[in-house]
């Protein structure tokens, strides 16, 4: 009896176990590559679910991110031979025939991370953060493509003017307001032929601002660089004064 018990013990466990491994792969689907927003979990659009993949290319008419969707864990031979997933930029309208050169020419290829909000029928309605690798650093700039593309004046906020409280798109509204009213205020973009010329006032103060602004890092980068110069040679002059009683004096040789 008490082998038969422990018997049915194990096999709860087990049973337990494969039934929590199994709810696991359900929700964070592990082999699965999205191509088409209906496939996503509706989990991960309440949840806004990180997804990673590649950029491919742009979708026309309408204007849509191609991203090729990378499972966690990656199977080639189904992988390979699925279309990448068309993304909607949420809160933004691509107007600019530029905004898709600028996407084939920075982000060909390149690493991002979607956020997911909503679905548009067989796109996803999303977030883009295109990270960059910086050769000279040796660091990664992230980029939120759809405030970038507003603030390069290739595409607009068409944000709604009701957002629920406390959520991601809350937060987006104004981000994506403050860079339209940057573009706005340069002149960026398809601002430069739908809105009046600038003060000439104006852009000679924010050029000369500008060379003022470069002038002024130029200036403390060198400044800096002649302060650890001068550090690292006064410690040095330092240490050679402290160790020179220290020093045995070469012995004279006497000529006869």
């Amino acid at each position: 009896p008490r082998r038969k018990s422990t018997c049915c013990f194990q096999i709860a466990v087990y049973a337990l176990a494969t039934a929590g491994l199994a709810v696991s792969i359900h929700k964070i689907r592990p082999v699965s590559k999205f191509s088409k927003a209906g496939k996503i979990p509706d989990h991960f659009l309440r949840n806004h679910e990180p997804l990673n993949g590649v950029y491919a290319g742009v979708q026309h008419s309408p204007v849509r991110l191609l991203v090729n969707h990378k499972a966690p864990i990656y199977l080639p031979l189904w992988h390979s031979s699925k279309p990448p997933l068309p993304v909607k930029l949420w809160g933004v309208e691509i107007v600019s025939g530029n905004a898709v050169s600028w996407l084939e020419c920075v982000a060909k290829g390149q690493k991002l991370t979607l956020k997911p909000i909503a679905r548009d029928k067989d796109d996803l309605v999303s977030t883009v953060l295109l990270h960059l690798p910086q050769a000279k650093t040796k660091t990664v700039e992230t980029l939120d493509v759809g405030q970038k593309l507003v603030e390069l004046g290739f595409a607009k906020a068409t944000v709604p003017e009701k957002v629920k409280k406390n959520s991601i798109e809350s937060q987006l509204v104004p981000v994506l307001l403050s860079a339209e009213a940057k573009a706005k205020s340069y002149r960026n973009g398809i601002w430069s032929d739908q809105l009046p010329p600038l003060p000439a006032y104006v852009v000679f103060w924010r050029k000369g601002s500008q060379l003022t602004k470069e002038m002024v890092i130029l200036t403390v980068k060198k400044l800096l660089q002649l302060i650890t110069f001068v550090s690292i040679s006064a410690l040095v002059g330092a240490k050679n004064v402290a160790l020179r009683p220290f020093r045995s004096n070469p012995k004279q040789v006497q000529t006869t």
